[in-house]
């Protein structure tokens, strides 16, 4: 009992890394923004179920890699606050893949959008 109860704990400090990222940082806020917009489209659509779990995904790996890069950030400004090259690369690269998974969804939601808007 003692485990379960632990492990249900644990779940305390994730809820809080997220309640985090969305309170205090503003790119968060705009993956919301965009994520509540594709759940209207999908609903105003009537996207089938297999696009709607797609989209879902999108918005996931989104709002994880932007989890990621905040944490990266967090870590290498207690590292250090000064400039440095291999912090400056990590920081880089973290963002990097953010914008990467945001050019796919992009890219996956003009595939799944047009064919709707075209019919319309």
């Amino acid at each position: 009992m003692n485990r379960i109860r632990r492990h249900l704990s644990s779940y305390r400090y994730s809820v809080r890394g997220i309640v985090f990222a969305f309170r205090y940082e503003n790119n968060m806020l705009i993956h919301l923004a965009a994520a509540i917009a594709v759940v209207v489209v999908n609903a105003l659509l009537h996207v089938n179920p297999t696009e709607w779990l797609i989209t879902l995904i999108l918005i996931a790996l989104a709002w994880m890699a932007e989890i990621f890069n905040t944490a990266i950030e967090k870590l290498a400004d207690r590292v250090t606050k000064e400039q440095d090259e291999l912090i400056g690369k990590a920081k880089d690269l973290a963002s990097g893949a953010v914008l990467v998974i945001c050019f796919f969804a992009v890219i996956c939601a003009s595939i799944i959008y047009l064919p709707y808007i075209l019919k319309l």
